[in-house]
């Protein structure tokens, strides 16, 4: 590693001296922001520069803009023909501006922004609907030729504005065509005997795609919403998924990407080629080291899957009650099987077992025993549980795609990861736990972690590794996250990329922990420009709030509650100054030689 940091200081100081002799100055975290182009700046490309890259582009591919604050409500509210509550037709509909959650048009995700005066939305300049690689590599040569910010969508999923960006140019990849190619034995450049079974998967592509190409003939870890991208943010900022404890996070089960770095230089990255660029987009968050254009993805033999759903019912009224199904989670919990994986709330949980029902029974028989011996009429709460059975996950995330979702409010959701050593000490584990569910300031998606997470090594992926060695995520509202951060603050833990809000304080640290310096050091070889600057990314530049500065928040709780305190299962939540062509063409080698010396 000492070698490492060595060679890549020296890279920066080449870079500094030979291409850009000011980056020092405006250093990401040197307190001096960037000035990218704007609308409004006489080096703001004119309509021939625009033609022209629009003349580039595949056949197929659109340049889209300029747009106006007006469009989003034009194109994504006021559209008869969009169904605004399907993200399938979200995610590819009118020109790229449309968002999952529409308060994330606005800065910061916020419906209502108290700090910020003046235009509040958050819309790039113009969208380039990419179809191939080579529309990439232009869009980011262009804004490299003219100084602008570049912002990368996929799907639309995020919930804290990193897909947008005002005045950028947005790179969006809904529309490349999948791939979904399968390939047995598939060995990396490393060549050393190691092999996988693989599915190619294509920029944009969502897990929709893969569900339908894979069938019931393998398992592949995924978020539990289908129409999320799957090399996009999802795979870049970790990958949690309900079935990760007995496969890992989405990061761990990547093999390889292909890369469209800043610069616009094309590369490959895995174990053995531009292994530090590898290691940076598994959990350093997307939009942020290049545009990934194609991953190859892990497939693990296939696995019938058990749903158990379970809620108190009118008993998640009862205060009593409550306390001691929280008594139990926290002693049986962290031992459950690690195929067990999945949410739970201070009244229910919503779990799934990768393995046949009677595996799933010794659990599932326990917790009835429990709740017969703890309340006054079992069979009323029993009768309105299920266990459902599925063939295979693609089966699973069909399911749940066909279930009835519920209003996600990101500007009172925030994560705290709950360490192992914490969680062991049951007591402080249910005391928590119990403050959050008397105060309603829990969330209903908090994660049971470890197992295969767990035994990834914590410099193995860009992740915080914090998250290697906890037992919870839990999530909650501006209320409960005070109480988190009050009891497990940064230098006990941190967050999920995943999961992490929009209003998180000293979030680098929170997301990233100490990875973050070396994430840095990367991000500054490749794109020394910091050309793809996108909210709560390493390397951000811009105006920054949080919870200690945006005021009251008062839309509480963070999700609405069913009457009967039933977990809904689709509710789950799943990262100037002008530059010529000479100094493109002087990045483009060095980020080459920079992410081969290693």
């Amino acid at each position: 590693m000492a070698t490492i940091i060595r060679n890549l200081i020296i890279l920066g100081t080449l870079i500094a001296a030979i291409c850009f002799p000011y980056v020092e100055a405006n250093n990401p975290q040197s307190g001096s922001l960037m000035q990218y182009n704007e609308l409004t700046s006489t080096e703001w490309p004119g309509t021939g520069d625009w033609l022209d890259l629009s003349r580039s582009l595949s056949l197929l591919s659109e340049l889209y803009g300029p747009f106006q604050p007006s469009d989003y409500s034009d194109l994504c509210t006021s559209d008869k023909d969009l169904d605004i509550t399907d993200p399938l037709q979200v995610a590819i509909a009118n020109e790229g501006l449309c968002m999952q959650d529409p308060s994330c048009a606005n800065l910061y995700c916020l419906e209502d922004d108290p700090e910020t005066e003046g235009d509040k939305t958050n819309l790039p300049a113009y969208v380039l609907m990419a179809k191939t690689e080579n529309d990439i590599v232009r869009g980011m040569q262009f804004a490299h030729e003219n100084a602008m910010q570049v912002t990368v969508k996929s799907t639309g999923h995020s919930l804290t504005g990193d897909s947008t960006g005002q005045n950028s140019l947005l790179i969006w990849l809904a529309h490349f065509e999948p791939d979904n190619t399968i390939q047995i034995d598939y060995q990396d450049t490393c060549n050393d005997g190691t092999l996988h079974d693989v599915i190619g998967v294509a920029a944009g592509q969502n897990f929709k795609s893969i569900a339908e190409a894979v069938g019931d003939a393998y398992h592949f870890v995924s978020p539990s919403e289908w129409s999320v991208s799957a090399a996009g943010g999802f795979i870049q900022g970790g990958g949690l998924s309900y079935t990760s404890r007995k496969y890992g996070l989405g990061v761990d089960n990547v093999i390889a990407f292909r890369v469209i770095l800043p610069s616009g230089t094309l590369v490959v990255a895995d174990r053995c080629t531009n292994a530090d660029l590898f290691w940076a987009l598994r959990g350093g968050g997307g939009g942020t080291f290049g545009v990934v254009s194609h991953m190859t993805y892990k497939l693990h033999p296939p696995t019938p899957i058990v749903r158990f759903q379970f809620n108190l019912g009118d008993y998640s009224n009862n205060d009593t009650v409550v306390s001691d199904f929280l008594k139990y989670w926290v002693e049986v919990g962290p031992t459950l099987d690690e195929r067990w994986g999945g949410r739970f709330t201070w009244y229910g949980l919503d779990l799934y077992f990768a393995g046949f029902q009677a595996g799933a029974n010794l659990f599932v028989n326990d917790l009835m025993d429990w709740l017969a011996q703890t309340v006054d009429s079992p069979d009323s709460v029993a009768s309105a549980n299920q266990t459902k059975l599925y063939t295979s996950w693609s089966d699973v995330l069909s399911d749940l795609a066909n279930a009835e979702g519920q209003e996600y409010l990101p500007e009172t959701s925030f994560a705290r990861l709950i360490p192992t050593s914490f969680a062991a000490q049951a007591i402080k584990s249910y005391q928590l736990m119990e403050s959050l569910a008397i105060t309603r300031s829990m969330g209903t998606t908090n994660f049971l972690l470890g197992g295969e997470i767990n035994r990834v090594g914590d410099d193995e992926t860009s992740v915080n590794p914090a998250m290697r060695d906890s037992t919870y995520l839990i999530t909650a509202n501006q209320i409960g996250y005070k109480t988190l951060l009050g009891v497990l603050p940064n230098n006990v833990t941190g967050t999920s990329k995943n999961h992490v809000g929009s209003l998180e304080p000293d979030w680098r640290e929170s997301i990233w922990g100490s990875q973050y310096d070396f994430l840095l050091r990367i991000k500054t070889l490749i794109d020394p420009l910091n050309i793809m600057n996108c909210y709560q990314s390493v390397g951000y530049q811009g105006v920054e709030i949080d919870i200690t500065n945006v005021g009251d928040i008062v839309r509480l709780p963070t999700r609405p509650l069913n009457p009967k305190g039933t977990i809904d299962v689709s509710s789950a939540v799943v990262a100037r100054n002008p530059v010529g062509i000479k100094l493109v063409t002087c990045l483009a080698a060095l980020s080459i030689y920079a992410l081969s010396m290693f």
